[in-house]
Order: C-alpha cells, then sequence, then structure tokens
C-alpha cells in the first residue's frame, strides 16, 4: 500500500507566447466587450468551472487583477511577464468573438474544448487545476494539431535541458497523464508508471513529494522516456461500481492504454517499452506484461506480495510500536482495524457477502476476491520479459522479509531476475535514517537519484 494512510481502491505550465486565448494573431481592433456564443456547457467540475470563468471573463475585458490572482496558480503567473494581469490582458487584444464550439476531453482536474476566434479561427484549448482548483495549465494550439510539449518547471537538477513534458489522455474516458520525452528525436525507450493503491495523482504525491515526477524527470535526464498518468479512481470516482470493481480492473486496463499510445508515438521505440510498478501497482505489473508480451522488461519498485488485510495489520501493529501521537493513534485504531482486515482476509466469508457491502477503504467483496484469485509471483515466473526488483531496507509498508523475500523465493531459479536493495530509501524511495515512519513522507525530498540511476542502467542493458 503506497502512502501512509489506510486506503483501498478508491477511496505548471503556459504557451504565454501565443497568449492565453492566443487571439493576437488572429485579432484586429476590438471593443471592450467581445461578444460570445457557446454551442456547449462546460460540465460542474474544478476545470469546467474554471474554464467557464475564463469563458466569461474575457466577455468583459479587461479582466480584474484580483480576479486573475484569486482564479490563477500563483506559479502560473509567475511565468507571466510582470504584471501578470496586464500581461493576460494584452495578450486578449483584438478578441471580437468568442464561442465555445466541443469538449474534446474533460477530467476532474483537466479540460480540453475547442473554440472558434472572431468568427474564423479555431483553437484547441487545455485547461488543468491544481489541487486548490486554481489554472495551472493554460495551453492552446490550432484544432486538430497533434499535442505540443509545454516546459514544466523542475526541481534543482532534476533533468537536462531539453526535456519535454507533453499532456496525454490515457484511457476511456481520459486521465490526465503526461508524455515526458529527453532531449533529442528519438525513438527512445520508454518507461510506464504504474502507481500503488490508493486514488494516486499521476505523480504519486504524498505531502510535499511526487516520487514519479521525480523518476520521470530523472529518467528523461538520461535518454528515456516515460508516460505517468492519474488513478481513474482519483478522475473517475462516480464511475467505480464497488459491486464489480476489482484489483485487475484497477491496474491492468489504464496500463495497457499507456502501452499502446506509446505504440503510437514517433519518438518511441516500440520494441523498447517497460512497465514499472510501485508498491500494488509493481504487484499487478507481471500481469500487464503478460497482456502485453511486447513489453521489454518489468521494473518493480518495493512490489507488495503480503495478502491486503495481512500488511495492513502488520502495518498498523508497526505503527503501534512508535512513540508520541502516531503510536497513542495507532495502538487506539488497532481494534477496529483488526475487525476490518478478518473481515477481507477470507475469500470463503468474502464469497457469502451480499456484493453491496461496504468493505475496507469503501470496496466490495469483489475487490478482495480478485486479490486472491491473482497469483503475482506465479505469473511474474510464467512471463519471458526480465525483471527488476528495487526494494528500501527502510520500508515499513512493503518489506524484505514479508515482501521481496517472497518474490524471490519462487522466482528461485527463474533466469533474468535482478535485486538491488537501498538501505536508506523507505517506501518512497526517500532516503533516511532510524525508524521510519509516517513523519518522513510530510519532508520535503526527492528519489534517490541512485534508484533511478539503477533503472537506466538496467534498461540500457536490456536494450543491448
Amino acid at each position: 500500500m503506497t502512502g501512509r494512510r489506510r486506503r483501498a481502491g478508491w477511496g505548471t505550465a503556459v504557451s504565454i507566447a501565443a497568449g492565453l486565448i492566443a487571439v493576437a494573431s488572429a485579432c484586429s481592433s476590438a471593443p471592450s466587450h467581445p461578444a460570445r456564443t457557446d454551442a456547449i456547457v462546460l460540465p460542474d467540475t474544478p476545470a469546467g468551472r474554471q474554464a467557464s470563468w475564463l469563458a466569461g471573463a474575457v466577455h468583459h475585458l479587461p479582466v480584474p487583477a484580483a480576479a486573475i490572482t484569486a482564479h490563477f496558480d500563483q506559479a502560473f503567473l509567475a511565468q507571466v511577464p510582470a504584471p501578470a494581469a496586464a500581461a493576460l490582458n494584452g495578450s486578449w487584444a483584438g478578441l471580437r468573438s468568442l464561442r465555445l464550439d466541443a469538449i474534446t476531453a474533460s477530467t476532474p482536474q483537466t479540460i480540453v474544448f475547442t473554440i472558434t476566434v472572431n468568427d474564423k479561427t479555431r483553437e484547441s484549448v487545455t485547461l488543468a487545476v491544481d489541487a486548490r482548483g486554481l489554472i495551472s495549465l493554460l495551453h492552446l494550439q490550432p484544432a486538430g494539431a497533434s499535442p505540443t510539449a509545454t516546459p514544466t518547471p523542475t526541481p534543482t537538477g532534476s533533468a537536462a535541458a531539453g526535456v519535454r513534458q507533453i499532456a496525454v489522455g490515457v484511457g476511456s474516458p481520459p486521465l490526465k497523464g503526461t508524455l515526458t520525452l529527453p532531449a533529442g528525436k528519438g525513438p527512445f525507450p520508454a518507461v510506464v508508471l504504474v502507481s500503488g493503491s490508493g486514488p494516486n495523482n499521476q505523480d504519486e504525491s504524498d505531502g510535499p513529494n511526487h516520487p514519479f515526477l521525480d523518476i520521470a524527470l530523472g529518467l528523461a535526464a538520461r535518454g528515456i522516456a516515460s508516460i505517468r498518468y492519474d488513478k481513474r479512481t482519483l478522475d473517475y470516482p462516480l464511475s467505480i461500481n464497488q459491486k464489480t470493481f476489482t484489483l485487475t480492473q484497477e491496474y491492468v486496463p489504464d496500463a495497457l492504454a499507456a502501452i499502446r499510445l506509446l505504440d503510437q508515438r514517433p519518438a518511441i521505440d516500440p520494441h523498447r517499452i517497460f512497465v514499472l510498478g510501485h508498491s500494488q501497482g509493481g504487484t499487478y505489473a507481471p500481469l500487464i506484461a503478460r497482456e502485453a508480451p511486447q513489453v521489454a522488461g518489468v521494473i518493480m519498485l518495493a512490489a507488495a506480495a503480503e495478502p491486503l488485510a495481512t500488511a495492513l495489520l502488520r502495518q498498523v501493529n508497526y505503527l503501534a510500536t512508535l512513540p508520541g501521537a502516531i503510536g497513542a493513534n495507532a495502538r487506539a485504531e488497532l481494534p477496529s482495524i483488526t475487525q476490518e482486515a478478518a473481515e477481507v482476509a477470507s475469500p470463503a466469508v468474502l464469497r457469502k457477502d451480499p456484493p453491496g457491502k461496504v468493505l475496507l477503504g469503501g470496496a466490495g467483496p469483489a475487490y478482495f476476491l480478485s486479490g486472491f484469485a491473482y497469483n503475482e509471483v506465479a505469473t511474474a515466473r510464467s512471463i519471458p520479459q526480465p525483471l527488476l526488483f528495487l526494494q528500501g531496507d527502510r520500508d515499513y509498508q512493503v518489506t524484505v522479509a514479508n515482501d521481496l523475500d517472497v518474490w524471490l523465493r519462487g522466482l528461485q531459479g527463474r533466469a533474468g531476475v535482478t535485486v538491488v536493495q537501498f538501505p536508506h530509501a523507505d517506501h518512497l524511495f526517500l532516503d533516511g535514517s532510524g525508524p521510519a515512519t509516517p513523519l518522513d513522507y510530510q519532508k520535503p525530498g526527492q528519489v534517490d537519484p541512485a534508484v533511478i540511476a539503477t533503472i537506466a542502467s538496467w534498461v540500457g542493458r536490456v536494450d543491448a
């Protein structure tokens, strides 16, 4: 289980040169109140609401500075020439009319829609919002054009110059995702990043840490592309039917969609696509590779092998040994956790439960039964692709004794298995010292560069 919380299945950049709506090149003189005609209704989502506000705001130019500050992320505004309000209003100069034509993609945090400017120029607008619902990405390109790379702020020293991050939609309906490309033309090897349990975003953010972003940028600096994406349980939680939803459905279909997307990209070498799964994503990485035999190799970071109920109880018992509020809270929760874990620990009991029964983390019996039906170690043994296991020795969520050793015993004698352990790494592969605690995740850090270097070196050897 990734993160420190108890949870089951569902429980930036801007192209300023083109202008926010990029009408300067398409417009001439303009009245102060351009006409607006809408053929569509924007959805009532965080991204949709901001898109609706934006469309209305440019109808009453100039947009007040206070309104711009209230609706845009500060990191976004920092990229706009100062003063931001004047620069953005200047980019709308010449706007006479604006029509919303169609929505081409929509998630709670991202929306892509087409507009017609001044009754003659058709453009596609991509708008994304941050966790607070503020506009963090706004990009425009001619309607029907291929997506254009937009620069993204990167952690200091984590990526080489020329690395590109391109917003993509993964699966159907599309999940918010990012294709990260190295400098140059390629074709590049590529890695599909599959996150662990819970409704993770594409960066697998936990507190101030973003391990998948670190990995994507670190690999790009070493000539390896990657694709990462939000979990469907994050972008479309209302689409999940708890009566039928399974662990396989949580991990496999969207990963296969990401592989297909990479297959279609000229910049990607289709013979050098790898799957990287973290935590429970690592548990299901072998199944993804079995369903996509063209995958060149499988990378498992802190891959779980312990049954869910057993792992949950072990983690809470460990936390109960810690000093202070963490230990006290864990000890207080232990009786209820023990009861919840017992409800999902037996396939026989789960089969007797009604399909609509709400169990641990809001999941239904089908979810936990699917875990018993899948043998991750046997699946890994049956596939032909080489395997790379990375494990942090300070990880108390997925451990050497309860998980890595289980994999290795089951894979004994199988060719193509590489194992690398990191003595100071925790579950997010952040370095630390002493007994690991949930507070470690609240300290800003980055994935150990040695982890990224190990992945890149192994990918290179598999290529060879």
